[in-house]
């Protein structure tokens, strides 16, 4: 059975494992500095705060590992904890050494949040929408050792894009991706980063990390990205103006 997520192991990853493990640190030191400046060591508060530190870091660090969405909302939650004691330690209990440790936790989980942010381990997917007419995504050709097969781009960014696809593909491979919009048919290559089999039988979410080396491949990305922010906003805008015209004719079917 395949694995929910494989990804190649690179100097990205050991670097955001790196960040996690400096960031659970800063975060628990952070606690304590707290605590003590307040004079309230084991104390109930004392251990309801450490139970949900100890809870909500164990969870970030499961959802980061598994690529589960709930990250995000996680990363929300750490934020919020880290931008109170900012408030509390600069307007109420001034205290430099503890907002500097609680600047330096925020930097290491915003950085984490900028590199897994990424169409390689989180892209952008609008799950809202079960009408596939109106996503974003563009149909496209993949070509790998001289076969080709329909796949669907998801996300396009940083340099990097997300397909959907039936077909199984190993990681570390070059690919080529045809992808016809209108009169012109962009051709960008790249290398196989990431897998994510959320549902058996619904497509494989794979991470490409594009080679941008060259200018003319670099200016097929740019072209590439403005081109999929275009059609998305398009789809968006042609689902309302189906929903509207939809109702109208409801309405005056209903006042006929």
């Amino acid at each position: 059975m395949r694995k929910l997520l494989e990804i190649e192991f690179n100097d990205e990853i050991r670097k955001v494992n790196l960040i996690v493990w400096i960031f659970s640190f800063l975060t628990f030191a952070l606690f304590l500095l707290t605590r003590v400046a307040e004079k309230a060591i084991f104390n109930i508060g004392f251990f309801i705060e450490l139970t949900f530190i100890f809870v909500v870091l164990r969870f970030y660090g499961r959802a980061l590992r598994n690529r589960n969405y709930a990250f995000w909302g996680l990363t929300l939650v750490l934020s919020l904890y880290l931008f109170m004691n900012i408030l509390q330690y600069t307007f109420m209990d001034y205290n430099i050494f503890i907002l500097y440790v609680a600047f330096l936790s925020s930097l290491f989980l915003g950085i984490n949040g900028y590199i897994l942010s990424s169409p390689l381990y989180f892209p952008r997917i609008q799950w809202w929408e079960y009408d596939f007419r109106y996503r974003g995504e563009l149909k496209a050709t993949a070509i790998l050792n001289d076969e080709e097969s329909e796949i669907r781009v998801a996300d396009v960014r940083r340099e990097s894009m997300s397909l959907l696809s039936f077909s199984q593909i190993r990681l570390g491979q070059e690919i080529k991706i045809d992808i016809p919009f209108g009169e012109k048919v962009f051709e960008v290559t790249g290398k196989l980063k990431t897998a994510r089999e959320d549902i058996p039988g619904r497509p494989i979410r794979y991470g490409v990390k594009l080679d941008v080396e060259k200018d003319t491949e670099r200016k097929n990305y740019l072209e590439l990205r403005k081109v999929w922010n275009m059609k998305k906003n398009a789809n968006f805008r042609r689902k309302f103006a189906d929903y509207k015209e939809s109702k109208e004719a409801k309405n005056e079917f209903q006042s006929n």
